[in-house]
Order: C-alpha cells, then sequence, then structure tokens
C-alpha cells in the first residue's frame, strides 16, 4: 500500500472536527440550500419595498422556528420588519451573527433575473448581498443541531431590514443585541479573493449648501451672487484634502443647483461621501473644512453643512479582531484551505458593532462579489467551506481565561 493511501485511511478513520462534520453536511444539503436561496432571490426586497423585506423576514423566522429559536420580529411601520432568533446551547460563549434581508434593487428585478448556475457561480439579486450568506448562518446552525455540537452559550442571530440606506431604525436594535455579547460575527461576503475582513474605515455623508442671490444673467448679473460657482470652488478644495490624513477620502458624489440657464443661481448643494481609518482624523477634517467654509470666494454667499446622523466609526483590528482572525486562519487550515484578513474601505453594521465596544470580524459569508450589479454572483465551491469556517467559529468563541 502506498503511502498516500495510509495517510488517506488513517485519516477517514480519524474522528472529523465538528467543522469538517459541518462541510460534509452542507455538501449533501446543497442542492436545498441552493433551492431556498432561489426562493429567497425570487423576492424583491428592495429597502423601499416593505411587503418584499417582510416576506423575506417571515421566511427566516420560520426557518429560526424550526431550529427550535426563540424568535422575535420586530415590527416597523415604514421600512421592513426585523427578524431576531436566540438558540440556546451548552458551552460558554455568546455570539451575535449580523446580517440584513435588504438589497438594492428595484421592483421586478427577481422576475427579471432569477437565480441561475453558470459554471463554477451562481448569479442573482441578492445571491452574495446578502441573502446567500443569511441562508448560509442558517445551515451552519442546522447543520451544528444535526451534529449535536452546541458547544456556545447562545447564538443571537439580527436580521435587519434598512442596511442599503442611511435612514436607520436598527442601530440601537443592534446595540441591544450584541449587549454583553463575546463577539459579533458579520455574514457580509467574504472579498472576492477570500479575505475576511478585519477593520472597516468609518464613514460620514455631508450636505455642503451655498445661498447666495438671484439675479437676471442678462440684464444685471452683477446683482446676483452665484451660489454654484461657489460651491465649485469649495468642492475643489475639498477634493485637494483627499489623503490629508493616511487613509482619508472624500468623494463629492451628487450636486443640485439652480433653477434656469439665464438666472444667477442663489442655490447649490453637494453631497459628501468621507471615509476614515480612526476617529481622530475625522474630528480633524471637519475643523479644517469649517476653517475653509469661513472663507468664501464669491461675495454674498453664504455657506453651511449638515451631517446626516448615521455616521459609522471605524472598525478597527483590535488585538481581539486579530485573535478571531487567526482563530478562523486555524478552521480553515483544518478544513484544507488558507484565508487571509484585510482591511476595506467599505463600511457594514460591523462598524456598529465594534463602535458599541464587541469585538467584530466580517466577511463571513460564502465567497462573491459584484455586489450591487446585473452581475452579482456566489462562488459555487465556497458554501460549504466557508459554512463550515463559520461554524468553527460559532462554537470555538467564548470568554478568554487568561
Amino acid at each position: 500500500m502506498s503511502t498516500q493511501s495510509i495517510v488517506s485511511e488513517q485519516t477517514s478513520l480519524a474522528e472529523k472536527s465538528p467543522a469538517h462534520k459541518v462541510e460534509d453536511y452542507m455538501q449533501e444539503h446543497l442542492t436545498r440550500y441552493l433551492h431556498e436561496l432561489s426562493d429567497l432571490c425570487a423576492i424583491d426586497s428592495g429597502t423601499a419595498h416593505k411587503a418584499g423585506v417582510d416576506e423575506v423576514a417571515l421566511y427566516l423566522a420560520g426557518r429560526m422556528r424550526g431550529l427550535d429559536m426563540d424568535v422575535t420580529i420586530f415590527e416597523n411601520e415604514k421600512w421592513g420588519n426585523d427578524v431576531y432568533g436566540v438558540l440556546k446551547g451548552t458551552g460558554r460563549g455568546i455570539i451575535v451573527l449580523l446580517g440584513h434581508m435588504d438589497t438594492v434593487y428595484p421592483i421586478g428585478t427577481a422576475a427579471a433575473r432569477p437565480v441561475r448556475i453558470e459554471d463554477d457561480k451562481v448569479y442573482g439579486p441578492g445571491v452574495i448581498d446578502m441573502k446567500g450568506c443569511i441562508l448560509s448562518a442558517v445551515y451552519a446552525l442546522e447543520a451544528l443541531e444535526a451534529i449535536k455540537h452546541l458547544d456556545f452559550a447562545e447564538v443571537r442571530f439580527l436580521c435587519v431590514s434598512d442596511e442599503e440606506i442611511s435612514d436607520r431604525h436598527s442601530k440601537e436594535i443592534i446595540r441591544q443585541v450584541c449587549s454583553g455579547c463575546h463577539a459579533a460575527l458579520v455574514l457580509e461576503a467574504a472579498r472576492e479573493n477570500g479575505d475576511l475582513v478585519s477593520a472597516r474605515k468609518g464613514g460620514a455623508w455631508y450636505k455642503i449648501r451655498a445661498s447666495g442671490h438671484s439675479a437676471h444673467a442678462g440684464v444685471e448679473p452683477e446683482k446676483g451672487s452665484n451660489a454654484i460657482v461657489e460651491l465649485a470652488h469649495q468642492i475643489v478644495q475639498l477634493q485637494a484634502l483627499n489623503g490629508w490624513r493616511d487613509g482619508l477620502t472624500i468623494n463629492t458624489g451628487r450636486i443640485t443647483g439652480g433653477t434656469a440657464t439665464n438666472v444667477v443661481p442663489d442655490f447649490a448643494e453637494a453631497c459628501v461621501d468621507v471615509r476614515f481609518a480612526r476617529t481622530e482624523d475625522r474630528v480633524a477634517f471637519e475643523q479644517h473644512w469649517y476653517e475653509l467654509l469661513q472663507q468664501p470666494l464669491v461675495a454674498g454667499v453664504e455657506l453651511s453643512i449638515e451631517i446626516d446622523p448615521d455616521d459609522r466609526e471605524p472598525m478597527t483590528c483590535t488585538p481581539e479582531n486579530l485573535r478571531m482572525a487567526r482563530l478562523a486562519q486555524e478552521i480553515a487550515l483544518d478544513l484544507g484551505f488558507e484565508v487571509r484578513h484585510a482591511p476595506t474601505g467599505g463600511i457594514s453594521d460591523a462598524n456598529y458593532a465594534s463602535g458599541f465596544g464587541y469585538p467584530a470580524l466580517d466577511g463571513l459569508g460564502p465567497v462573491g462579489g459584484l455586489d450591487h450589479s446585473p452581475n452579482e454572483y456566489m462562488q459555487l465551491d465556497s458554501i460549504a467551506p466557508r459554512t463550515a469556517l463559520l461554524a468553527g467559529l460559532i462554537t470555538s468563541i467564548g470568554p478568554r481565561t487568561e
């Protein structure tokens, strides 16, 4: 018998780890998973489509109840309902799973682009952002129950309805759900290269307004104060601050202003996205920006700023985050693959959990990409191993003993 055969036989005789057992379970039930994913993605659940988001919430509530979870539906009048399930285990760790049910797609997209599999990819609206990721977490818990390995004190599974917008109602729910937890595992997709996310920049959004005086552009333009020209000067100054602090990025994403071509505009507005690696960088940036606003270049124009209330603190790679990332790497190696972790400029609900003071790790869904586009996809062969990785983390994280 060859050395390779002997090693293979010894491996088959050895007791498999819980993560390996979850991977086997997922492979056995992959067809069912894909059917469920198709059903979920057949529901239009753009954030503003409450009926669709509520339908997804009801579906997930039913799946959670099927796992003997204690389920609560938080009803909302304007936006979709949020669903929250709690599963008791036999271990010590209190784990929060954070996901979102809303997508960015308008009504009709689900019918126009049903889930399809081509080669090694699953395509469809919401397959990776993030219905497939939420479903992966459901199967992780289902598999742990099937193999009778509930080595955690409590899993708290929250799926919110408003992640894709800035008008957030769920922030306080997230805070309450995270209270006293040992880790928040966030179900955004792994990066396209397979990386987990151990740090995220913070984000803040601003509206800068210029108020001037209107006048006839042909007869007496000198009596006007052109708000658009002033705003243009401000935008140029603002964009020059990109990189002013390490990791600081600024993007003017939308501008409006004026009423007619032959009228000196008395109003203009721009929406600005700012990302920052450290909170102190945002504070310094705002102070510097306010100083610039005190020096308008067009006489008679006044400037003001409105800050969107849904700002998010950076998710820094704390020692606890790093410990979880290394634990994930150990579990992945046991499963037969390598995984890295990296920072990203994007934000997610991991920023909230981290900002509330809890360890967080993100990118724990399957591998995928091209979110928010007609080509959004999930890597088919990543579903089982990434579900197993998530299950391994759920059962390995607990209170520090040293």
